[in-house]
């Protein structure tokens, strides 16, 4: 083998092994979990199945099952500070809200309001339809727990 040969092949490892460390560690980063079309991912399982000698049945490999991808819970506001939120127009805002006194929670703009009593949550959960800056506040201790950005 010539020395351009030996050269010529060690180029190609070297750049398989670049290859393989970018793309491995680029797997490690998400930041979420790769969904298949139906939301959920699968569980691996064996594809080849065992031959029995004659007499004997063959262990079967189990299918694979679909795990539904957990979905994280909506952001919780609380009395005492102002959480942001922010979606794009179209998109589905959801949030809960727990609060220590009975009173109504009301997102302006939207004009939705729901009843809240003492160390219950509720959530809510509608389209984006509408753009701008909103005020999600307890209405009648007059604060405000949220604020809700809708972008075009």
């Amino acid at each position: 083998m010539s020395r351009a040969q030996r050269l010529s092949f060690l180029a190609v490892a070297v750049v398989i092994a670049v290859a393989a460390a970018i793309i491995l560690s680029a797997s490690g980063d998400d930041e979420e979990p790769a969904r298949t079309s139906a939301g959920a991912t699968a569980t691996p399982a064996a594809t080849e199945t065992e031959t029995a000698e004659p007499g004997e049945t063959a262990a079967e490999t189990p299918e694979p099952t679909a795990t539904p991808t957990p979905r994280p819970e909506p952001p919780l506001l609380t009395a005492g500070k102002v959480t942001k939120l922010r979606f794009g127009q179209g998109e589905r805002v959801r949030f809960r809200v727990r609060a220590d006194v009975t009173d109504h929670v009301h997102v302006h703009g939207y004009d939705l309001m729901k009843d809240i009593e003492p160390g219950k949550t509720i959530a809510f959960s509608f389209p984006a339809t509408i753009t701008g800056i909103f005020e999600i506040e307890l209405e009648d201790a007059g604060e405000q727990i949220g604020q809700l950005r809708v972008d075009p």
